[in-house]
């Protein structure tokens, strides 16, 4: 099964979270992003998994930043490996 984009960026913010929780639990996290994840607080999702990954970040104090692809090197460097 191949995952939309904003399903990726999603899945790896939440298991980034849940393996470091011990480290981020209490602290302000930041999070830079791709404009589809920005899907997640502005609509409705119709998957069912993006939902229960959004209130599973509810846990976390997060601040969501968006930034560009082209000034994101080192995200577009690691997705294009393969």
């Amino acid at each position: 099964m191949a995952w939309f984009t904003i399903e990726k960026e999603a899945y790896a913010v939440t298991f980034a979270l849940r393996k470091y929780r011990n480290f981020v639990f209490a602290a302000n996290v930041i999070v830079f992003y791709h404009n589809p994840l920005m899907y997640l607080s502005d609509c409705a999702p119709k998957s069912a998994t993006l939902p229960r990954w959004s209130l599973g970040l509810q846990d976390f104090d997060l601040s969501w930043q968006y930034r560009r692809g082209s000034d994101n090197q080192a995200a577009d460097c690691l997705s294009r490996l393969g």
